[in-house]
């Protein structure tokens, strides 16, 4: 199988071969067409100031969650640490207080 474009018949360089009765049509159609009148251009709807937020601000906005996200996880397990170091102090306290 192969990958190789194949040259479209109008690219291939070579001259184009019309129908005969095609050649005599165009020679029937030299008389030139009457030039319409131009319109002026229409005006165009201004459109209002662009978004505040592009890509650049959800980006920013993206990364400013995540940063809060990093620091809520590690608040949490800052707090979970120190809870659970004064559980376990707490209940050796009780060990001791029963072992006397």
């Amino acid at each position: 199988m192969s990958f190789v474009r194949k040259p479209r018949p109008y690219s291939s360089g070579l001259p184009s071969v019309g129908l005969p009765g095609a050649a005599r049509a165009s020679a029937v159609r030299e008389t030139p067409r009457p030039e319409k009148a131009k319109k002026p251009p229409r005006s165009r709807p201004t459109r209002g100031p662009r978004p505040a937020m592009s890509w650049a601000g959800a980006v920013t906005g993206l990364a400013v969650l995540g940063t809060a996200l990093v620091i809520l996880v590690g608040a949490s397990g800052l707090w979970n640490s120190v809870a659970r170091d004064w559980q376990f102090r707490s209940a050796a306290a009780g060990v001791t207080d029963v072992a006397r």
